[in-house]
């Protein structure tokens, strides 16, 4: 992977970075219309860059975008581009309350993971089994670089950045639908579960989705 480039998420990276989003979170199962897809991926990506302090892209040498992980950093300012996140998703999601009524059924399922969220959040918080500050809010690869080593790259890139700034745990939400061993392989701990039925085509009816939790690890 000698040609591949790690910088800051810039914004002629979005198509790419949609198309990730689309494939690894399964948004055409809940958006199965072409006209709907992109909004759809268009609001994940949105959320993301609102939530995030920190943006790394992998960037191959003819500009393919082959990974993306956001997060955020307690205490550390948000993304420049926050008020153009704010206006792309106010826009995707007025065409999918719209264009997207003939869809809702799977449309809204999609949203149920927002839910479980925040029942693990306060699962997490009623026990004080993490302390919930530091957030990996993205991180996903292009099927064509699994394996190659751009996730573990992305990775190791933003626990360096939150070792440089005195951090010392971070969590992140998934679910059974990724590669969750990737976090344990890594040392994280499954904090709280949660189920989500779900009556989309193409996709298990129940869905574990989870909340894991890690140390920062220290300097080799």
């Amino acid at each position: 992977m000698s040609d591949t480039i790690y910088r800051p998420y810039e914004p002629h990276d979005t198509e790419g970075v949609l198309a990730i989003i689309l494939d690894a979170f399964h948004v055409r199962r809940y958006a199965p219309r072409p006209y709907l897809e992109r909004s759809a991926a268009e609001v994940v990506l949105s959320d993301c860059l609102l939530a995030s302090t920190y943006t790394r892209v992998a960037v191959d040498d003819v500009g393919r975008v082959l990974g993306v992980i956001m997060g955020r950093v307690e205490d550390e300012p948000h993304l420049p581009a926050r008020p153009l996140a704010h206006a792309r998703k106010l826009s995707a999601m007025a065409w999918l309350a719209t264009a997207g009524l003939p869809q809702w059924h799977t449309l809204k399922q999609a949203y149920g993971f927002e839910r479980r969220y925040a029942e693990l959040r306060s699962d997490v918080l009623s026990t004080g089994a993490a302390a919930l500050t530091d957030e990996i809010t993205l991180f996903a690869t292009h099927a064509a670089a699994r394996g190659r080593g751009v996730g573990t790259h992305l990775y190791d890139g933003f626990m360096e950045h939150l070792r440089d700034h005195s951090r010392t745990d971070f969590f992140l939400y998934t679910d059974s639908l990724c590669n969750y061993q990737f976090y344990e392989r890594r040392g994280m701990m499954r904090a709280a579960t949660r189920d989500l039925e779900l009556d989309v085509e193409g996709l298990p009816r129940r869905v574990g989705v989870y909340l894991y939790a890690g140390a920062v690890p220290g300097r080799h």
